[in-house]
């Protein structure tokens, strides 16, 4: 009974492999390469001076709308710091003289105070209104004008190379690289490079101004950043697996489907229209299964994310209220530090998408242009046509001792 059971359980994995299924063994057998990528400025090597001129206005206006966040929580906490000061004023009234040496101290009014704010703002509104626009118009540009570049000189690569090379490379990966690796390429070096600086830009500025107006509860919401770092970490790695399981299952639904669909006559000729949709279902059920993990495992995971910020602003606003009776900040000035270092903090978290884009970037113009200087290692420059009567053998070839059987 056990051999019989033993030949069916084989006879059934041969019916899987043939059937075309991926199943998971194999995937864990597949050795992990090690993803190849050019270094960050390999990556522009074909942008000219207008490209370069449009990337750097590009990283300037990047870095300015990063910066202005952080700074509009400083203008926050002094305006702040005016209400309070107006209602210390009208509660208990000064008339203008210093309790101290009697000297008279001029308070500026509120509305003047207000004014003073608002004018901060509608310059900060400004700079955000053209910083974002050129930000995004020229690193958009410049990587448009890039691509376009590129792909003439890829497809150009591609038709001249000689016959062999062919051989070794397959039609349909050429044209994986000419759309999907130039898309990567163009994604990576466009506005999602200039969120990049911008993100960064705000994490830094963020800090500086904390440590500036308040090191001491800055180093308190410091302490706090790695739990909000790890728990950021672990939701994006689970998103990141359970979506990768669920697309592989999806993709051998998709593959049984085109299967079937391509050789429906046999099917129907062999009245296998049942087991074909049996399989097709099975295969759906396992993207359903894990696509029901990836819900509660990711939404856990968020909730436990959001549980360590609120944590996080519960310590952070009773440690600056200690600092505050002990008359060691003022209300404003602990609010533009905790303000300024949690925009700080969200930034670097913003940062990781955009990283990735420009991984796979580096990684795609790899590949891409290792077929470019495939050709270029011959002495020949893509896009300039061979000329086949200057081939030194024109003259001189002929067929001796040839003989057919």
């Amino acid at each position: 009974m056990k051999s019989k059971n033993s030949k069916v359980v084989a006879m059934e994995k041969e019916k899987v492999e043939q059937n075309g299924d991926i199943s998971e063994a194999k995937e864990k057998e597949k050795p992990k390469e090690k993803m190849e990528m050019v270094s960050p400025l390999a990556i522009f090597r074909y942008a000219d001076r207008l490209d370069i001129f449009l990337m750097v206005v590009g990283l300037l206006m990047a870095m300015a709308n990063g910066a202005v966040l952080p700074v509009m929580a400083v203008v926050f906490g002094d305006m702040t710091d005016s209400f309070v000061d107006d209602a210390k004023n009208l509660t208990h009234p000064s008339n203008g003289t210093s309790p101290s040496n009697g000297t008279t101290v001029t308070v500026e009014p509120l509305g003047d105070q207000m004014a003073r704010h608002a004018v901060y703002y509608s310059i900060m509104g400004a700079v955000v209104l053209v910083a974002a626009y050129l930000q995004v118009a020229t690193w958009t540009l410049a990587a448009g004008r890039q691509v376009k570049r590129l792909r003439k000189l890829f497809f150009h690569a591609i038709v001249q190379q000689e016959i062999g090379w062919f051989d070794v490379n397959e039609t349909g990966q050429l044209n994986t690289r000419l759309t999907d690796d130039i898309y990567k390429i163009n994604e990576g070096i466009g506005d999602k490079l200039g969120m990049l600086i911008q993100s960064t830009t705000s994490f830094l500025t963020g800090f500086v101004v904390g440590f500036v107006k308040g090191w001491k509860l800055t180093l308190v919401i410091l302490a706090i950043s790695p739990a909000l770092g790890i728990s950021g970490a672990v939701l994006s790695k689970l998103m990141t697996s359970y979506t990768s399981k669920e697309q592989t299952a999806y993709a051998k639904a998709g593959a049984v489907a085109e299967e079937v669909l391509s050789a429906v006559r046999t099917v129907i000729a062999f009245s296998g229209q049942r087991k074909e949709i049996e399989r097709y279902h099975r295969n759906l059920e396992d993207a359903k299964n894990v696509g029901v993990k990836k819900a509660i495992t990711g939404n856990i995971a968020l909730g436990l994310t959001f549980l360590i910020i609120y944590l996080s602003y519960a310590l952070a606003f009773w440690y600056g209220s200690t600092l505050i009776i002990a008359g060691e900040y003022t209300i404003g000035s602990m609010l533009a530090v905790f303000f300024a270092v949690i925009i700080g903090a969200f930034a670097l978290g913003q940062t990781t998408p955009n990283i990735q884009s420009f991984a796979s970037a580096r990684g795609a113009a790899h590949k891409v242009y290792a077929i470019i200087d495939h050709l270029m290692m011959f002495g020949e420059a893509p896009g300039v046509a061979r000329q086949i009567s200057t081939l030194p053998w024109r003259e001189h070839f002929k067929l001796a001792k040839v003989s057919l059987q």
